[in-house]
């Protein structure tokens, strides 16, 4: 089979990475870019095509009505800005992709452009963007608002969006910048026009004041379980980060994304879906039944930290729900994916199944036997790739890039090298 891509979501985001987890390294201030730059680095060497800095702009209150759990247990907060991160990274990196989180509904279009284009010279043409929507009324109250708009409207928003960024970063012609110093010209005005966007929802003069940059854009990076997200995905993505707790709901995503996409007249091999996997390396199979053994229990453990996790992203408290007794119907403003778990769970679900169920795909044993069930599902699926999701935790980096890589590398599976010096480049490469 042809080679697949792997990158690294790091769910946690810019915050303490595997806080009260048995491989927690304490001896890391996360408040500082040393974990994450190791961490990059690490990356680097298994040829990973990008890491996505997770980003959230609330500090949670829903659980509960309070802030209190999320503080004390260090869910969805504290955490540090991603695009200043992002330059210790490319400093520490040469190759590796780096894409920022930064959500559509708040952030200014004209900065945004500005901010990743300027990120794309520095990084000589790795920059990345994570696009999303946001969620919770909570980051839209950060922001001024009294609530989270319409969820619908979020994804129409964001096409709007879309659509005004790429004008600003294409109102630069590639060669505007001459420097002729025998006619005193260092841009030739010929070259940048003003974009004058007007829209539904947005509205800019233009033109940026910075150069086209190397990709002239970012690589689109786009979440979204939703069906409205799956369309946004399959009008604008480059990269989808996709969902499936089996291989037959990953081959479903997947085809539903390039439906959109070939509605749309797009080519669906510039389309990379990548799928979310937590890869548990074992020493031998035995240890990987064992571990498969106590999965129960660590979900049980959980169960709180999860159901507070779901009330953030749906705006509904389920601590006020009994947990033993079948779920009404649910409706919500918020991520829509979990409406979609819900659903999947059956009617007699109860909140301790769905606070207890598997976290997406189980992908656990040895680096071979791990191996094997990648590339079988790649095999099955028809591509693209995984994403990491997890802590950059040093132990558990280093079980993935010095025990799992190595043996798809064997296989042929992943790329031993960057073939091409620029992001959407090497992602494109096969």
């Amino acid at each position: 089979m042809s080679k697949f891509h792997l990158g690294w979501f790091l769910g946690p985001g810019i915050t303490v990475q595997g806080w009260n987890a048995p491989a927690y390294a304490p001896s890391y201030d996360w408040t500082k870019p040393d974990i994450f730059q190791d961490g990059a680095r690490a990356l680097e060497r298994a040829c990973f095509d990008f890491l996505i800095l997770e980003d959230t702009s609330a500090v949670p209150y829903t659980y509960q009505g309070s802030m209190d759990y999320y503080l004390k247990t260090a869910t969805f907060t504290p955490k540090l800005d991603p695009a200043v991160l992002t330059p210790y990274l490319l400093m520490a990196t040469k190759h590796i992709g780096i894409a920022n989180t930064l959500t559509t509904t708040f952030y200014p279009p004209w900065l945004l452009a500005r901010q990743m284009a300027t990120l794309d010279h520095y990084s000589d043409g790795r920059m990345g963007w994570n696009i999303v929507t946001a969620t919770s009324d909570a980051a839209a109250q950060n922001f001024g608002y009294d609530k989270q708009f319409e969820h619908d409207q979020r994804y129409d928003m964001a096409d709007e969006y879309l659509d005004l960024v790429k004008q600003l970063w294409e109102a630069w012609e590639p060669d505007a910048v001459v420097m002729d110093p025998t006619t005193h010209t260092f841009i030739d005005p010929t070259k940048v026009r003003a974009v004058n966007f007007q829209g539904k929802y947005y509205k800019s003069r233009g033109p940026l004041n910075v150069p086209r940059s190397p990709q002239t854009r970012p690589l689109y990076i786009a979440p979204g379980g939703s069906p409205r997200g799956r369309k946004f995905s399959g009008r604008n993505a480059e990269v989808v980060l996709a969902g499936g707790d089996s291989i037959e709901a990953m081959k479903e995503y997947r085809d539903e994304v390039h439906d959109h996409a070939r509605a749309l007249d797009r080519d669906t091999g510039k389309i990379k879906v990548m799928f979310i996997c937590a890869p548990m390396i074992t020493r031998d199979r035995q240890a990987a039944e064992e571990y498969k053994s106590n999965l129960p229990k660590m979900r049980a453990q959980k169960l709180e930290k999860n159901l507070a996790s779901m009330s953030f992203l749906s705006g509904i408290d389920f601590s006020k729900f009994d947990l033993d007794t079948p779920l009404p119907e649910i409706k919500t403003n918020g991520m829509q994916t979990l409406l979609r778990t819900f659903k999947d769970a059956g009617p007699k679900a109860t909140l301790r199944d769905i606070g207890t169920r598997a976290e997406g795909w189980d992908l656990i044993g040895t680096a071979e036997d791990c191996a094997s069930q990648m590339q079988e599902a790649m095999e099955e699926i028809g591509g693209d790739g995984f994403l990491v999701t997890g802590p950059l935790m040093p132990r558990y980096v280093t079980s993935v890039v010095e025990e799992l890589v190595p043996v798809l590398q064997r296989r042929g599976l992943t790329r031993r090298n960057y073939s091409h010096p620029h992001l959407r480049d090497n992602v494109m490469a096969f």
